[in-house]
């Protein structure tokens, strides 16, 4: 696993002095990226036929292809997660054309070794497969939340010090601490294989990939004036 690295921090903040109550008020924001350890790879299993025991025969063919795929690199059940089957009618919007039946299942795998996505991936294409994606989460994200949270609570101090400072200004403590958590959404990965060759490798084990991880805060400070 790889341990948690600040590889960007930004920082926002704004504030205000409010002298009714004797108070500085500053929102702050800040941001930090840490590293992609887990790759979230969703598959929908899906088949197309006239008749539903057709579209359902397709559908556990292609189930299988994953089934095997799962077993051959030794998924563990723990990083396996699926939706029942789903079944609908299509129409054609066409007075010559039957409405067709059509299957959908969504499977979700964790995986940490980035090579069975592509190796998964190939097997899945070849084994007729054209609906599937991955993106990047990472298990370091609280440890992420908690810096980026120090970071803000940091930048606000700072900007309400000085403040107070140009101010004529002395802080004498905290009057309230409001905060928030915000995670982008995991960067989607693209669905094709990068071509490659033995030297060059792929995007993926080429280029390390993080996630970013954002708090914001909004301090009331306390303020008396100096003599």
């Amino acid at each position: 696993m790889r341990a948690l690295t600040l590889l960007l921090t930004s920082f926002l903040a704004f504030g205000t002095v409010q002298a009714q109550d004797n108070t500085i008020s500053i929102n702050s924001s800040a941001t930090v990226e840490i590293p992609a350890d887990r790759l979230v790879f969703n598959i929908n299993i899906n088949a197309e036929a006239e008749e539903p025991q057709e579209a359902y025969k397709q559908h556990q063919q292609r189930e299988q292809i994953l089934l095997d795929l799962l077993k051959k690199h030794q998924i563990k059940e723990e990083n396996i997660s699926f939706q029942p089957i789903s079944i609908s009618n299509i129409n054609t919007h066409r007075n010559d054309q039957e409405p067709r039946i059509r299957t959908r299942q969504q499977v979700s795998l964790t995986l940490s070794d980035f090579d069975r996505y592509e190796e998964i991936q190939i097997a899945l294409i070849e084994g007729g497969y054209d609906d599937f994606s991955g993106q990047f989460i990472s298990t370091e994200s609280d440890n992420g939340k908690d810096q980026a949270l120090k970071d803000a609570l940091h930048t606000a101090r700072q900007k309400a010090e000085l403040i107070a400072e140009q101010s004529g200004l002395t802080l004498t403590g905290i009057h309230s601490v409001d905060f928030s958590y915000n995670q982008s959404p995991p960067r989607p990965m693209m669905m094709e294989m990068a071509a490659r060759d033995d030297a060059s490798g792929s995007l993926i084990s080429e280029y390390a990939q993080t996630v970013s991880v954002s708090a914001s805060v909004s301090v009331k400070y306390n303020f008396m004036k100096v003599n």
